[in-house]
């Protein structure tokens, strides 16, 4: 009986050690940024506002085991309502036909996180340096919370987005960066 107990402890232990707790976004501290070029001489900052995910955490490991995200494309703000509606339109994101964009972790290798993202139905993966602090005790309500931050580039014109625009107008490159406050359920 006595060795039966102990297997099951070794067992329980095993099954529990390094097991990733699901955390919830803090919009509130949370953003997701873009920055373009604008007749290849000035840059143009945007954000997405309405955005939601999941993640997956180890503490013990600190180590993300998941992530996934979307923004509601409809929630563009680049402080130019004008703009944000063009981008809005056919010829760039197509907010009617393509309402959400997504990114799904793949992997984690160091500093370097590798992601699955959706914009106009085109799925491309996507490297981001990858930043994780934390956990620290949020001394309000008295749970874990971590920071996660994302930053990397994509060519717009690989997801369809603005694809008939001049080159002099808005730079291929996008600059993408993802600041996700985050605490334990």
């Amino acid at each position: 009986m006595k060795k039966l107990l102990a297997t099951s402890s070794i067992l329980a232990l095993i099954l529990t050690a390094g097991v990733a707790k699901p955390y919830n976004i803090d919009n509130s501290h949370s953003a997701v940024k873009f920055q373009v070029t604008h007749m290849m001489i000035s840059d143009v900052d945007g954000a997405f506002n309405e955005f939601s995910g999941k993640i997956d955490f180890d503490e013990e490991s600190k180590t993300l085991k998941a992530l996934e995200g979307e923004v509601a494309i409809k929630s563009i703000d680049t402080k130019n309502d004008a703009r944000d509606k063009h981008l809005n339109a056919a010829d760039f994101f197509d907010a009617a036909k393509f309402p959400k964009a997504t990114l799904v972790m793949k992997s984690l290798e160091g500093d370097k996180l590798t992601a699955d993202v959706t914009l106009r139905g085109v799925t491309k993966p996507v490297v981001f340096d990858v930043s994780v602090k934390g956990p620290v005790e949020n001394p309000m309500t008295k749970k874990q919370i971590i920071s996660v931050k994302l930053e990397g580039k994509i060519n717009r014109k690989d997801f369809k987005v603005g694809s008939g625009t001049a080159n002099a107008i808005v730079s291929d490159e996008v600059e993408i960066k993802v600041q996700i406050e985050a605490g334990e359920k």
